[in-house]
């Protein structure tokens, strides 16, 4: 098997609106006087599958910050339900297991919305939890952070994920924009030796934002 086995892609729909009730910290870097809503999507590009069958990756919650962040700031403050350090606010709550090889071929599905504060956001991350999170062979052997073989995830616990963009996403009030989150898991999953099957994988995680088509279907 290649040591590359795919890529996944999620959306972030940026929706201006008045009003909303989440609160973001005084150092996040904004300094817009409206709200709109920030809506999370998930979606998956195909790829080769070869000996997988699911890849299933628990989402616990996604955050923006305003100010530019490295990725051991996207990596503080993930253990809570919702974000409130650093300047980070909470987006989406999903606390799901989201079988990534189902969203295919341009679909997505919502994670969650939030109403935030209008200005430019130059950060993003999700927070997933490793020990919810499996990929399953098609011979039925279930890869985890446990089993052996087993997934090398960065941390047991919570990780947070920083979402590289290809600029800041503006919110305002009024009008949509749409941006594409490209989960690369051609990159992000890679074998630790010469066989999936006896060695297992390595998870360091590639995701980059960028502007979305606005074409793409959404499933709910």
């Amino acid at each position: 098997m290649s040591q590359h086995i795919g890529r996944i892609a999620g959306i972030l729909a940026l929706a201006g609106l008045t009003g909303g009730a989440l609160a973001c910290s005084s150092d996040s870097g904004l300094t817009g006087q409206g709200r709109g809503t920030l809506q999370v999507h998930l979606t998956d590009a195909p790829f080769p599958t070869d000996s997988v069958s699911r890849v299933d990756v628990f989402v616990v919650r996604v955050d923006a910050r305003g100010e530019e962040a490295d990725s051991a700031t996207s990596a503080r403050g993930v253990s809570d339900d919702s974000a409130h350090v650093d300047g980070w606010v909470t987006l989406a709550t999903p606390k799901a297991k989201v079988e990534l090889l189902a969203l295919r071929n341009g679909a997505s599905t919502m994670l969650g919305s939030a109403s935030v504060a209008t200005g430019s956001y130059r950060s993003f991350r999700i927070v997933i939890d490793p020990a919810q999170s499996s990929v399953t062979l098609k011979n039925g052997t279930v890869l985890t952070s446990t089993s052996s073989p087993s997934i090398m995830f960065p941390s047991a616990a919570r990780s947070g994920i920083k979402i590289n963009l290809d600029k800041p996403i503006s919110v305002t009030s009024g009008g949509t924009t749409p941006v594409l989150v490209d989960f690369d898991v051609a990159q992000s999953f890679v074998m630790r030796g010469n066989s999936l099957a006896q060695n297992g994988l390595l998870f360091k995680p590639v995701i980059r934002g960028t502007l979305k088509d606005s074409t793409a279907t959404t499933t709910p």
